[in-house]
């Protein structure tokens, strides 16, 4: 049986899904001489989102190199190989042309156990280059962006504890308060102003404390375009989510809080005159 290594310079999805970023696939590149294979293996996909968090990232993957003496169909692990797919000999033959053969046997040997531990990390960290999807899109790592964001989202973020509650400058009788919480995917942002204290000027009576409300999303506090972004000192317009996601539950929280003290700077929000502040 006649085995060709096909001429493929540029980096091809050659199998699994068609949205390897969420269930998988496996890209091949030929120098000639043989073929190099990269099979992507989503995290959540293989171990369950409850490892996937201690795992710490979206993607491991595996790799490995044949040449055509490692693609001889005689050998007893190819022969294995095309089992473990159940192919057999006589379907390899009559459906497949050469060059398809190679990637066929290729891509079995690598399911079958053959090659190495590869990259692990990041979609950036894992893509080697311009990839031609199944789709026929070409595009590198930000082809399987979708996958570590909602890696962050619904992973690393799932537990997202934030209850931040602050009164100045004196806790007994605070002029200014803030309140960040998180709930359920929104973050809601309440400041409140003693209009007196802040302006030295008498003000009638049910309009001395100014409360204004409002909420937004995670991706919109964290948006790197956000106007808003960095308005107020302690926000850094360089924390994404992904960042956010990586800090420690202290720094987790500070960076929520100097986010939403931002947002709410920029943007304000509803806005209503209580008795004191914290009502």
């Amino acid at each position: 049986m006649k085995i060709s290594i096909p001429k493929m310079p540029r980096w091809e999805q050659i199998g699994g899904d068609m949205n390897p970023g969420t269930y998988g696939g496996t890209i091949a590149r030929s120098d000639g001489d043989g073929l190099e294979l990269l099979k992507i293996q989503p995290v959540r996909e293989y171990v369950g989102e409850s490892e996937a968090a201690e795992v710490g990232h979206p993607f491991w993957t595996k790799e490995a190199y044949f040449d055509l003496a490692d693609l001889d169909p005689d050998r007893k692990d190819v022969r294995s190989a095309l089992d473990y797919i159940g192919m057999s000999l006589e379907t390899l033959e009559a459906d497949f042309t050469p060059t398809q053969r190679a990637l066929v046997l290729a891509e079995a040997l690598l399911d079958y156990g053959a090659g190495d531990e590869g990259p692990a990390g990041w979609s950036e960290d894992i893509v080697p280059g311009e990839v031609k999807w199944s789709d026929g899109t070409v595009a590198g790592a930000e082809y399987l962006a979708d996958e570590d964001e909602e890696f962050v989202r619904e992973v690393l973020l799932e537990d997202l504890d934030i209850d931040h509650e602050s009164y100045g400058p004196e806790e007994n009788d605070p002029t200014n308060g803030l309140r960040v919480q998180y709930r359920h995917g929104d973050v809601e942002i309440t400041e409140w102003t003693d209009v007196e204290a802040a302006t030295g000027e008498e003000q009638e009576e049910g309009a001395k404390v100014l409360r204004v409300e409002t909420q937004a999303t995670l991706d919109e506090l964290f948006d790197p375009k956000g106007k808003h972004r960095e308005t107020y000192s302690r926000d850094d317009r360089s924390v994404g989510l992904k960042e956010l996601a990586l800090m420690d539950e202290a720094a987790r929280e500070e960076a929520v809080v100097a986010a939403a003290i931002a947002y709410i700077g920029y943007y304000g929000g509803t806005e209503e005159y209580v008795d004191a502040v914290g009502d």
